[in-house]
């Protein structure tokens, strides 16, 4: 909140303040001359002539001072008690009533001489009042209010005792003094009603400014929030491409290096064993199977097939079981942590990571012999694939080694990788949680 708005409200409550004591000081004012003037005249002798100039019997002295008091001390603890009650428009609405009632009869009491309480009560339903449909309609009573509350056209109408008549008991100079207070106190009344009005009017002119600023810094954060949500769904699929990409390469490139390599083994023996080609081609056609149904839950965004069935160990042992059986390469699994469990994406890294390696060291090293080892300190797993194929002293980053970093980059995994001597992966994953178990 900016400091002039915070001291142009502190000064609109501080006005409020001052118009309360300032009625009050009025009611008793105007109260206390009327009873004292009525008690003086019927101390003079003068009360039959005081009498044959009214048209009606006058309060008896010490009740004006007594109840208009009472009354107005009743109003300010109503006006109190708006602060709690402004968020129910029903309870609000009957205070309002219940102050517009008992300010007429404050007026009453007065003989209608003094009408500027009702300019306190404007004020007060202007500061609470929130919803601009309630004030419409407070403030049309209130005026209506205000311009019957005029002595002269109440007097037309009901027989009420003027200021003045009290005061024919003094003299000339006693009663311009008076009427002269009278006036002042009025007039200083509607002067702080005035700046009242002239404050909540700013103080609502730079609400109305904040507000709109707000609603515009709000369309400005909803298109950035827009082109934030665009750039995410279009990483969302750049990144759900790449999956279904590494989930398809690494499933159909291992299924089809076996057959490959499968075939190969069949021509060769197709002269020599056909009883033996004829098994062979019963094994390849299971791994064209698996690969294939690899391939459909991929594109469904699912586990490999066979981490649904099986544990991660088992589902190692039979890939590794369909590539021995294809090919003529002889795999040694060198478990070390047989009996711990992963979560279910970090089963699907370590599957990919090895089925990869594998499959890399089969189709492009021409590998015979390969060794996978899982080894795991403190919470660190490190994956071992080393072949005897022919290696590569000039590894490009092909889509298989990309792949293979982007998987475990998605769990703060690391990869190595050697072609100096045959082929060599090393893979690091943290893991995240774990159990041994028996």
């Amino acid at each position: 909140m900016k400091m002039d708005e915070w001291d142009d409200k502190s000064l609109l409550n501080y006005i409020q303040w001052i118009m309360k004591n300032l009625n009050f000081i009025i009611i008793i004012f105007l109260s206390l001359t009327m009873s004292v003037s009525i008690y003086r005249i019927c101390d003079s002798m003068g009360a039959a002539s005081f009498m044959n100039s009214l048209n009606r019997l006058p309060q008896i002295p010490w009740k004006i001072p007594v109840y208009s008091c009472v009354l107005y001390i009743s109003l300010l603890l109503l006006m109190n008690s708006r602060v709690k009650l402004r968020k129910n428009v029903g309870l609000f609405f009957l205070t309002a009533i219940l102050e517009l009632t008992i300010s007429v009869w404050i007026m009453w009491i007065l003989h209608m001489n003094y009408s500027g309480i009702i300019l306190l009560i404007v004020a007060d339903l202007l500061t609470y009042s929130k919803k601009n449909k309630t004030k419409i309609i407070l403030l049309g009573l209130i005026f209506i209010l205000f311009i019957f509350a005029d002595y002269d056209l109440m007097a037309s109408k009901w027989n009420i005792i003027s200021f003045r008549t009290y005061l024919s008991y003094y003299n000339v100079p006693v009663v311009n003094l008076l009427i002269g207070i009278k006036n002042v106190l009025t007039s200083i009344n509607l002067l702080l009603f005035a700046l009242f009005m002239i404050l909540l009017i700013r103080i609502q002119t730079h609400e109305n400014e904040r507000i709109n600023l707000l609603n515009q810094q709000l369309q400005e954060a909803n298109l950035q929030l827009e082109e934030y949500a665009k750039k995410t769904e279009k990483m969302t699929e750049t990144r759900e491409r790449n999956r279904l990409a590494r989930e398809i390469h690494d499933t159909l490139g291992h299924a089809l290096t076996g057959i490959i390599a499968g075939i190969d083994a069949c021509m060769a023996m197709i002269d020599i064993a056909p009883e033996a080609v004829k098994k062979q081609m019963v094994t390849i056609g299971e791994v064209a199977r698996n690969g294939m149904t690899d391939v459909r839950r991929s594109v469904n965004a699912l586990r490999p097939d066979v981490l649904e069935r099986l544990n991660l160990l088992e589902a190692l042992q039979q890939m590794i079981s369909e590539i021995t059986a294809t090919t003529s390469t002889e795999i040694l699994l060198k478990n070390k942590i047989e009996h711990l469990k992963f979560s279910e994406d970090e089963e699907d890294v370590i599957y990919r990571i090895i089925q990869e390696s594998v499959t890399n060291a089969i189709r492009h090293g021409k590998a015979k012999e390969i060794q996978i080892e899982l080894s795991m300190e403190y919470n660190v797993l490190t994956i071992t694939v080393i072949d005897n194929g022919c290696g590569c002293k000039d590894i490009k980053n092909g889509f298989g080694l990309q792949h293979m970093r982007e998987r475990l980059g998605m769990l703060q995994g690391t990869l190595e990788i050697d072609g100096s001597n045959g082929f060599k992966v090393i893979a690091r994953i943290p893991i995240r949680w774990g159990e041994e178990y028996d």
